[in-house]
């Protein structure tokens, strides 16, 4: 699989997960959290990369949650 497509499914599965999130009781940080970490896996080239590009998000719980999600996802595509 090439990598632009590994990382597009991850974007697409962050996607997916914001739309999930934007139906759940208190989901709006989920939506933010995980939006982000679909441009930044749509922007970058490996999740370390998308990690970095996620350092950049300037509020601490959109952050921090952002990274769980993008944790969540590559751990998911490993296994």
């Amino acid at each position: 699989m090439p990598v632009t497509s590994a990382y597009s499914k991850l974007a697409d599965a962050a996607r997916q997960f914001a739309g999930h999130a934007a139906h759940a009781p208190g989901g709006s940080l989920d939506r933010k959290a995980a939006l982000c970490c679909a441009v930044a896996l749509a922007e970058s080239s490996s999740v370390a990369a998308a990690r970095k590009v996620l350092a950049g998000v300037e509020r601490d719980d959109i952050r921090r949650r952002a990274e769980q999600i993008l944790g969540e996802l590559a751990d998911q595509a490993h296994s």
